[in-house]
């Protein structure tokens, strides 16, 4: 597989198994979607409505995020995910969704 088909892209939430099982936002440009690329950021997202509050945190509604609760996106835990980490696709954020999580990554990075 060369072509980067079947591997997680940017803005996907998955189910993804890191330090526990979770959701996560792929985070990772697709310019760099290869096979010889084995791992990807990901910010996980949580239940913990509360860390909404923090800058550059974003709050998703579940139709959003395919997921049975809404969440919020902590970008303060941005993490790397190897591709045996990745188990099930759970949706596509829409591009305003990514959209706010990109700004929140801008401001934590000050990029």
């Amino acid at each position: 597989m060369t072509s980067g088909e079947g591997l997680p892209r940017r803005g996907e939430v998955w189910w993804v198994h890191v330090d526990k099982r979770r959701p996560a936002v792929v985070v990772q440009t697709d310019k760099v979607r290869e096979a010889r690329v084995r791992s990807f950021l990901v910010v996980p997202l949580t239940s913990r409505l509360h860390l909404a509050d923090l800058p550059g945190n974003v709050r998703f509604d579940r139709r959003s995020t395919g997921l049975p609760k809404p969440s919020v996106a902590n970008v303060y835990d941005i993490q790397k995910a190897v591709r045996s980490d990745f188990a099930s696709r759970a949706a596509l954020l829409p591009a305003t969704a990514l959209a706010e999580l990109e700004d929140g990554l801008r401001l934590v990075f000050d990029l």
